[in-house]
């Protein structure tokens, strides 16, 4: 067990003349600067319950297109997210950062294949923290 649980927290990227965690990175810089929370399914711990990572470069010319990608997929997938007209039961990944997301109902219907009704119930899977492999 690193640091306790705490490896997202122990500070070795030196970035300049000061040192962060990969926490640091996400939420203090990458979070707040970009304001764009389809970042959620692009950078994470790597956990059973986080969106796959991709195998692939993140560029500009790809960026808005993979991120988007990354968006849909995570969605639509059942193995993450639960969607229905009338109900939703989604990661929890949308309540931890459901400032990120705005109305979850509106973020969840730009990238779902099911038009989810405005007063749909919403509740919050499990999160599995094992090791994604």
């Amino acid at each position: 067990d690193i640091n306790n649980g705490k490896a997202w927290d122990i500070q070795w990227i030196r970035l300049g003349d000061k040192t962060y965690s990969l926490n640091n990175i996400e939420n203090d810089i990458i979070r707040p600067r970009f304001n764009e929370p389809r970042i959620h399914f692009a950078i994470n711990c790597a956990a059973r319950s986080c969106p796959p990572l991709l195998n692939q470069a993140w560029e500009a010319e790809n960026l808005n297109r993979l991120l988007d990608q990354q968006a849909r997929s995570f969605i639509n997938n059942p193995k993450y997210n639960s969607i229905s007209p009338k109900a939703v039961e989604i990661s929890r990944i949308f309540e931890w950062y459901a400032a990120d997301f705005g109305n979850i109902i509106d973020y969840l219907n730009q990238y779902s294949d099911t038009l989810i009704n405005k007063g749909a119930k919403v509740s919050y899977r499990d999160y599995d923290w094992s090791l994604n492999n």
